[in-house]
């Protein structure tokens, strides 16, 4: 379903709620920018089943469905410009409460500012068909990252084999799955070598990727802090551990322990040496 948004529409599914006894009432964010739909990470309690989900929040006695999106979009570092319209509904029971959670489709003023937002893991979710696809496409509470890997990762892996430090700080770069998906990225930091037309050795310029963060490289917090470690870990460049370590997701974390324990040695985690 999609529709345009008005003050009847947002008092009748309000009011039709209620009439269903269902008052717990909360509120998504369907962000769009250049035909992507922004997800944000959220960790799962053992440290590894992360989900990506649209922006969300409750809906706070006095306020109107669009009222509670403001705070939901700000809590990540956006600014709405305007709601465009209303895609649907789903309801989620718990504990034998039902809160009924209705997205909305929303553009923001400056996309880029999630790269800025130091709490925010996020994604750009492919979506050329939305809306009024999306609800088909996002149902349910979350998502799970699409698995890929960067082309890059394998000549990485065999440039770094043999090393552990050196493999570790590989290893968090591929399995943190950021950097090697931005172009801007793998085109100014990392070199290869090809043999016939398959690139056979590649390497992370690690000094110069650090120098471009230190400059503004546009990025989230925790991904800078990921990369610093990264760097450290393959490049031997000093990082701040109370920094890094303390602003961090709990995913981010179990990934470095990870590769804190293969640089010395321990190499037993097998989710993590997928990655090398």
């Amino acid at each position: 379903m999609t529709a345009t948004v008005t003050p009847e529409l947002l008092h009748d599914l309000v009011a039709g709620s209620h009439a269903e006894d269902v008052t717990n009432l909360a509120v998504e964010a369907a962000i769009s920018h250049d035909d992507q739909i922004l997800l944000v990470a959220s960790p799962g309690p053992d440290f590894t089943d992360q989900t990506w989900q649209l922006p969300a929040g409750l809906v706070l006695p006095g306020q109107t469905l669009t009222d509670a999106l403001d705070p939901a979009v700000a809590a990540i570092g956006l600014t709405i410009q305007d709601v465009t319209a209303y895609l649907g509904h789903h309801d989620h029971t718990s504990d034998q409460a039902i809160t009924r959670v209705f997205r909305f489709a929303v553009t923001v003023t400056d996309p880029g500012a999630i790269c800025r937002h130091g709490a925010t893991g996020h994604s750009w979710a492919d979506a050329p068909d939305c809306p009024p696809a999306l609800p088909d496409r996002l149902a349910g509470t979350a998502i799970r990252h699409p698995e890929r890997e960067s082309p890059f990762a394998g000549p990485l892996r065999a440039c770094a084999r043999g090393i552990y430090p050196d493999e570790a700080g590989i290893g968090l770069l591929i399995s943190h799955a950021v950097f090697l998906h931005r172009a801007d990225f793998t085109s100014r930091f990392i070199t290869s070598t090809a043999s016939g037309d398959r690139t056979s050795l590649a390497a992370v310029d690690w000094p110069a990727a650090i120098a471009a963060l230190d400059d503004g490289l546009p990025c989230s917090g925790g991904e800078q802090r990921m990369l610093r470690l990264a760097a450290s870990l393959a490049g031997g460049i000093p990082v701040n551990l109370r920094d890094a370590l303390t602003g961090i997701d709990s995913h981010g974390i179990a990934l470095v322990v990870r590769a804190v324990l293969h640089a010395a040695g321990h190499r037993s985690s097998p989710e993590f040496h997928d990655h090398i």
